[in-house]
């Protein structure tokens, strides 16, 4: 954990400080931006957590990190479905090129898919804080659907991402393996970055999802 924190520091800030993120924070995104938003999550959590799924009954090292519960899907889809909009079919380019790392990684490098579950794991601590300015900002409820997937473990969320920690700490890999693993991380960051260009480049008219 440590070695990912430090090799991808430039990165998360990089994606952390750009505009879409920035107005996420600020509770100033507009709405259908923030649908779209999950739209995309979806497409990329869908297939980061099917390539796992299918992958942790092969390799006990995966298993050891990933199961079920950190699934995020579900959440996405609830909260799509309380905007009352369809799920997004088409992912944009940045969305398409990370659904295309996962799906090389998972057939080169399976262990590196860990180095993308811990950005999007991570993620989870900054969302919980971003959660609590995007309701009011939405209309939402305090909990629930509509922003599910930033707050998706409530107060539990210190205590499932220690549990992540722990378990990622504890695994004994080559040191090529988690050089795989910082790389995957560090491309995840950038394409989350990218996402949001992506995104605040779609028309007003387009922006919701289809």
């Amino acid at each position: 954990m440590l070695a990912l924190r430090n090799e991808t520091a430039d990165h998360h800030r990089r994606a952390e400080q750009h505009e879409f993120q920035q107005q996420m924070v600020r509770g100033t995104l507009p709405e259908p931006l923030y649908i779209r938003w999950l739209g995309q999550m979806l497409l990329v959590h869908s297939a980061l957590e099917a390539h796992l799924d299918r992958l942790v009954t092969r390799d006990p090292v995966l298993g050891a990190v990933f199961d079920a519960s950190r699934h995020k899907a579900p959440a996405l889809r609830a909260d799509l479905r309380h905007f009352k909009t369809g799920e997004d079919t088409t992912p944009l380019p940045a969305a398409k090129r990370l659904i295309e790392l996962f799906d090389r990684l998972s057939r080169e490098r399976p262990r590196a898919l860990l180095g993308a579950l811990y950005v999007l794991e991570g993620s989870t601590n900054g969302s919980k804080f971003i959660a609590r300015r995007v309701r009011p900002a939405y209309g939402l409820p305090a909990t629930g659907p509509g922003s599910a997937y930033l707050d998706p473990y409530g107060d539990l969320q210190p205590v499932r991402w220690q549990e992540f920690k722990a378990a990622m700490d504890a695994l004994d890999l080559p040191a090529d393996d988690v050089a795989q693993m910082t790389i995957a991380a560090q491309q995840t960051f950038d394409a989350i970055r990218e996402l949001g260009a992506d995104l605040l480049s779609v028309p007003a008219t387009a922006a919701q999802p289809g």
